[in-house]
């Protein structure tokens, strides 16, 4: 939020002789406004994050009570493969896609930039200590986001996953929708240890410069 600085001018003028009242500071005002501000959850809210009615979507992705989305890559309880167990978790020393995770929606009245930032390597994880796959050779991001292209303006051409990287910052116009997807690499990481790959909180940023400048003349 910007603070902004309101300038209201009083000018007037008086015949037979009183003195011209021009602009000047009050003492003191009292005013009362009313203000409204709606909390709505993360399907509703000016950044809209849906999970996307995909098999990916509905076996990786849900909201708690609070209405808030999580991405949960693990074991999955609704399996139904009639000659092996469930899979727990992405293959070592692996490149692995998750498409069609949720949708990321641009709900309020402005441009704005997407951007996000993970928490902070697992200490248990050979990682670097700085997201890299620790094996020679790759300077890959372990976990990242991706979306899909729709071609025009965008990257690549219709349909290519474009990875972002944490703190890059992809446009998102008012109404857009984009389909995002989860990357993990997994070369040089120990797959033994039973500990997950990534286990915390990932900050999505919308920042919308836009929305906090007046409109020119």
């Amino acid at each position: 939020m910007q603070r902004r600085k309101f300038v209201i001018g009083l000018g007037a003028t008086a015949s037979g002789g009183a003195a011209a009242l021009g602009t000047g500071a009050f003492s003191r005002v009292e005013s009362q406004r009313q203000v409204s501000i709606e909390v709505a959850t993360d399907a509703n809210a000016y950044l809209g994050m849906v999970p996307m009615d995909t098999p990916n979507g509905n076996n990786y992705v849900d909201t708690d009570g609070n209405g808030h989305l999580y991405i949960d890559v693990g074991e999955h309880d609704d399996f139904e493969g009639p000659d092996a167990e469930p899979g727990e978790g992405v293959n070592s020393d692996s490149f692995t896609w998750f498409d069609g995770m949720f949708q990321l929606c641009n709900q309020g009245k402005a441009e704005a930039d997407i951007s996000y930032e993970l928490p902070a390597p697992p200490e248990d994880r050979d990682i670097g200590g700085n997201w890299t796959a620790p094996a020679d050779g790759y300077d890959e991001q372990v976990v990242g986001f991706y979306y899909i292209s729709e071609g025009g303006d965008d990257p690549g051409d219709e349909g290519d996953r474009i990875f972002v990287a944490e703190g890059d910052t992809v446009p998102l116009a008012v109404g857009e929708c984009r389909e995002i997807g989860v990357r993990t690499v997994t070369k040089g990481v120990d797959a033994t240890n039973g500990s997950p790959l990534i286990d915390g909180e990932v900050v999505i940023t919308a920042d919308s410069p836009e929305a906090g400048e007046p409109a020119g003349d």
